[in-house]
């Protein structure tokens, strides 16, 4: 499983790239599915979007790149996801349910979850098993 931070080092040249292309070899060759929770869609649209509003992609660069990662990321949402993801934000002290989503759904189907979200991996710290961070 995987989070937008992850996916978007996969069409974009940024640090941490070698090592999130690495993870997505990886499970290319073991014939894993790349899971997300719904809201991916909406995180991976979004800094897309910011990246053409400053000038560091064009509209159609970010449409095809967008695209791409659409097409190898699975959506699931199991019907408890939002409800587990507010006991989750709430044990974390984490200030939005967004990270609590992918929490939730690594935890329902029981996989690791890789972020680059070095925040996210501070304020859950070793507490919560399944989490990975890239650059850690």
């Amino acid at each position: 499983m995987v989070d937008a931070s992850v996916a978007l080092k996969w069409v974009l040249k940024e640090g941490g790239t070698d090592e999130a292309m690495a993870l997505w070899d990886r499970w290319q060759e073991a014939g894993e599915r790349v899971l997300a929770p719904p809201i991916f869609r909406s995180e991976v649209t979004n800094a897309l979007h910011q990246m053409v509003r400053r000038g560091h992609l064009g509209p159609y660069d970010a449409t095809d790149l967008l695209e791409s990662l659409l097409a190898v990321v699975a959506v699931e949402e199991p019907p408890f996801l939002y409800r587990r993801s507010l006991g989750l934000a709430a044990e974390f002290g984490l200030g939005s349910t967004y990270d609590a989503l992918y929490l939730a759904l690594a935890e329902s189907e029981g996989c690791e979850m890789w972020t680059a979200d070095l925040r996210l991996c501070r304020a859950v710290d070793d507490r919560f098993s399944l989490l990975r961070c890239l650059g850690l």
